[in-house]
């Protein structure tokens, strides 16, 4: 024992523990406040962008985008290997040993990215001409595969500021780039640049994004590579790898079948219906996977302390995407055509059925890292495994029913897959089915009383007034409903969120306190 240790009083090395946990819990309060702020201002700014494009651009023009982006997620995926996820989630290395560990992810994951690059450089063309009904794909998809090129010198970084808690530095690398990609693609589109507008506005953003996060972390890659750290991240990461391949490919597939049999104008209406109902459960499943994993890591032998961190979340993500999910669907022909236009009026339909994926895809989001910081990536991969061999099944059935119909094979196929992983990781820290959707049913039962009141001012106002104003009584009338419904039928949750709001709001400091970490 060391001398200072000798000289602490009993009552001090009692407070010892409580010291570290509310140093902890602070630390993850800071993380969420910068990982939220910077996640929904980076998909708000999209979405923000995106109605303002699609006032000037062309339906055939946002499917040429829509498809090039799903290859890109598609070969992000592949690149990874999981070596960022099984560095964050390693525990014990001394500084010496971390350096080696990120040196690796970063040669490991850069190699990765340019030899991506390359292939879909290369294989462009030959993709293209799997889509006859898309003129011009070829420059579009190449030009897309560059965002690579970039991403090559991120990915290390940016598992480094995670692994240190220091979400703020993350977010404010994101921050900068969704400011940027709203400036340069509308300036883009405002000067003609068609399609390319949103290409070069994301690749100019995601570059300096890129700088951001570099000069944050402070941090030099060695010329140096562990074969030994090498293959234990990757007996680790594998299946994670494997999980997001899987994971992206259920992210794509749809968007591809749109792609090649209803053409551009098509796939531009069902991207869009897509990212406007996923603008919120994207960034929270982001914040979830980026702090509660190297959050839950470091507590991956409490059960009890993963088990409370898991209907925290739950309660919490069901009060904001419940209510979200349902007005959504209730208001998507007044919303769509007040913020998108009258020419994106088909949207509303795929709006209705997709509102609920995104609701399914957000309370999915807990699952993921409790079984990642609890070292059952398998169990994650062959959740991912199924629920994408179901989906594809789901596909062809619908294929023949349109847009709508994929819609619908979608959100079928997420809320069985997505819920029965839910419900194993909820065993896994100690729930029972009743008590693991229980947060979800009193949010539920708030939003009904909810969608019954918006219901009703809809039927009073009639056809008669303008959207826009239907639409502002109908969203009034529901946030005032839904927080008296849930104050009165879900209270406890409510007032658990507001307190987990307010520690958050109030969180101050960087989270670089680790003395184990490089680079601090």
């Amino acid at each position: 024992m060391s001398a200072a240790h000798r000289n602490t009083s009993p009552e001090d090395r009692d407070s010892e523990p409580r010291n570290s946990a509310q140093l902890e819990a602070g630390r993850v309060h800071f993380g969420v406040k910068w990982t939220a702020i910077s996640l929904f201002a980076l998909r708000f700014g999209r979405l923000f962008t995106t109605i303002v494009l699609a006032r000037i651009l062309t339906r055939e023009m946002f499917g040429l985008v829509t498809l090039s982006m799903a290859f890109i997620m598609a070969f992000q995926a592949l690149r990874d290997v999981g070596f960022g996820h099984a560095y964050v989630q390693r525990k014990g290395l001394g500084p010496e040993e971390d350096q080696r560990a990120a040196s690796t992810v970063f040669w490991v994951t850069s190699v990765l990215n340019v030899g991506m690059f390359c292939v879909g450089f290369a294989i462009a063309p030959y993709a293209a001409e799997q889509f006859p009904k898309l003129e011009g794909l070829t420059p579009i998809l190449r030009g897309t595969f560059a965002v690579l090129l970039i991403e090559a010198f991120s990915m290390a970084p940016t598992a480094i500021l995670q692994k240190r808690l220091d979400f703020g530095h993350v977010a404010a690398g994101e921050m900068v780039g969704v400011a940027l990609n709203a400036v340069f693609s509308i300036a883009l589109a405002c000067a003609g640049a068609g399609a390319w507008s949103i290409v070069l506005g994301t690749l100019g953003a995601r570059l300096c994004q890129t700088l951001t996060v570099i000069r944050f972390a402070a941090w030099t890659p060695r010329c140096e590579f562990d074969r030994g750290l090498a293959r234990e991240m990757f007996g680790f990461g594998k299946y994670l790898w494997g999980t997001s391949l899987l994971g992206a490919s259920n992210k794509i597939v749809d968007k591809l079948l749109l792609g090649r049999i209803a053409g551009d104008a098509a796939l531009g209406v069902y991207g869009n219906a897509y990212n406007l109902c996923t603008t919120a459960s994207k960034p929270l499943y982001s914040i979830v996977l980026r702090v509660a994993f190297p959050t839950m890591s470091r507590i991956q032998d409490d059960v009890g302390a993963l088990r409370a961190g898991f209907m925290r979340a739950t309660s919490g993500i069901a009060l904001l995407t419940v209510p979200l999910a349902v007005g959504l669907a209730l208001t998507a022909s007044d919303f769509v055509v007040t913020v998108y236009g009258a020419n994106w009026a088909d949207m509303a339909p795929l709006t209705r059925v997709l509102a609920f994926y995104g609701l399914v895809m957000s309370i999915a989001s807990v699952s993921g890292p409790v079984l990642m910081a609890t070292g059952r990536p398998r169990a994650l991969f062959f959740f991912t495994l199924a629920g994408q061999v179901l989906l594809i099944g789901l596909l062809v059935a619908a294929g023949g029913h349109g847009t709508l119909g994929i819609a619908w094979a979608v959100l079928v196929a997420a809320l069985l897959a997505e819920g029965a992983g839910f419900i194993w990781a909820a065993s896994r820290v100690g729930l029972d089915l009743a008590a693991a959707f229980a947060p979800i049913a009193r949010s539920a039962s708030a939003a009904l009383v909810m969608g019954a009141v918006v219901r009703g001012v809809q039927w009073l106002v009639g056809e008669a007034v303008h959207p826009a104003l239907r639409l502002t009584l109908a969203v009034i009338a529901g946030v005032a409903t839904f927080g008296a419904a849930a104050y009165a039928l879900n209270r406890r949750d409510l007032e658990d969120a507001l307190s987990d709001l307010r520690s958050v709001a109030g969180a101050k400091g960087r989270a670089k306190d680790d003395p184990s970490a490089i680079g601090v």
